[in-house]
């Protein structure tokens, strides 16, 4: 087997014991069929068919007659069935993520928080392994990201003893410090933020140690980066993710052939761009009355802020970066659905449907932006509980008035959502 084979191996068992794991009995619980939806089940449209659920699972999708027992029949015709909302790039900050899943959002793949401060996560690891009822979307977290002293994450109010990579560290170390932490991935950071007066980042021989220690202890790699020029050593050192699309200029005809090589994935973010350089559009998803009655206190304190005029950092090209997500996606680069929130202007759960929106702008079918909220970063992140429709699979659902199949804004019309088999209260 090659390098890429056994860590996909090996992230796959991330999910293998949910999957094999029997539901205990929950009095939570009632059991299900969606009845005359159509069906999305991650990859394609099905239409005609039944969905059943029981203990917290899908147990059948079928043309057949609904199995006997005491079912409650939901009728699901003139709507269509997802599964749940996959945001794979969120900050866990600021809004609880009992928020997430009033927006169909049941899964967040938190990309920096300092775990051993956050005494207010619970137990996430052992709550997604879970078929209990629940309010809250899983969780998994990249935990602390890596980076060096002066570069990005210096202008955040990051603790005194904070873990920074000084000249001289070991990257090695690093790796193995965030994997003893509890991260369940790694993330480093290749952003210079300013061309004009750069500041400090990781150096191609720092990245290349974390991508080669992170693989060595079967884990994903990550590199938060916005320039294309960076793209182009990261693919090379085998790096398993971009966790932003690069936004500075056009990718060129070679790194996308880089990109597509390598194998790994681009998480989208086109919607953290569009809230730093304040674009008025996205707001008004905020106001459609499908959206406003449902945001908490939190999402609508975070709707309502803006970045400020001096944010550090060069200011995003959207029409370069449009480009280069339908260019990877042409080109055959698998596309992840990430938002980067909870961010000014950004707030989680509601932030993934915006960006869906931007993925369809930018080019991608509405199938092609569904895929890279659902099936695609499940693949990706070994989770194989989740991200389709299909009979084993948790029953982490979303129901949605008419059409986002072939029209995306649709996803704004949520009827119902279940967790875990449990329909979700969205005005609770």
């Amino acid at each position: 087997m090659g390098r890429r084979t056994l860590l996909k191996a090996a992230v796959a068992g991330v999910g293998a014991a949910a999957l094999a794991a029997p539901a205990a009995a929950s009095p939570g619980w009632r059991d299900f069929a969606i009845r005359g939806a159509r069906v999305f089940d991650g990859q394609r449209v099905l239409d005609g068919v039944t969905v059943v659920c029981t203990g917290g699972r899908i147990t059948a999708v079928t043309r057949g007659k609904l199995p006997p027992g005491d079912l409650e029949v939901v009728e699901g015709r003139g709507r269509t069935l997802l599964p749940g909302l996959i945001d794979a790039h969120i900050h866990d900050q600021g809004i609880p993520r009992s928020d997430s899943p009033r927006f169909g959002v049941t899964t967040e793949l938190d990309m920096f928080n300092i775990i051993a401060l956050r005494a207010d996560l619970g137990d996430y690891k052992a709550a997604r392994q879970s078929f209990a009822p629940t309010r809250a979307a899983d969780l998994w977290t990249a935990g602390t990201m890596i980076t060096v002293p002066g570069g990005h994450g210096s202008q955040m109010n990051l603790p005194k003893d904070f873990p920074w990579l000084r000249p001289g560290m070991s990257p090695e170390q690093h790796v193995d410090d965030r994997l003893a932490e509890g991260s369940d991935y790694i993330k480093f950071v290749v952003d210079p933020m300013e061309s004009a007066d750069p500041w400090p980042t990781i150096t191609p021989a720092q990245g290349q140690a974390i991508i080669r220690r992170a693989h060595q202890r079967g884990v994903l790699a990550l590199a938060h980066v916005s320039r294309c020029e960076d793209t182009r050593w990261l693919l090379g050192a085998g790096v398993d993710g971009l966790i932003h699309t690069p936004n500075d200029r056009a990718l060129t005809g070679e790194e996308l052939w880089l990109a597509r090589r390598s194998g790994a994935f681009v998480t989208s973010t086109l919607s953290i761009y569009h809230a730093l350089l304040d674009e008025p559009g996205y707001r008004r998803c905020f106001a459609d009355p499908r959206v406003a009655p449902y945001l908490s206190v939190a999402q609508r304190r975070f709707a309502d802020e803006h970045f400020p005029p001096d944010f550090p950092g060069d200011k995003p090209d959207l029409a370069a970066v449009a480009h280069n997500i339908r260019a990877l996606a042409k080109a055959g680069v698998p596309i992840l659905a990430g938002t980067d929130g909870a961010n000014p202007g950004l707030p989680n759960a509601i932030g993934l449907l915006i960006e869906l929106e931007l993925l369809v702008r930018a080019g991608l079918t509405p199938i092609a932006a569904l895929t890279a909220a659902t099936s695609a970063p499940a693949r990706h992140f070994g989770l194989r509980d989740r991200g389709r429709i299909s009979p084993g699979l948790r029953a982490d659902l979303v129901l949605v008035d008419g059409d986002p199949t072939g029209d995306i804004t649709a996803l704004r019309g949520i009827a119902a959502v279940w967790r875990n088999g449990t329909r979700v209260n969205r005005s609770g």
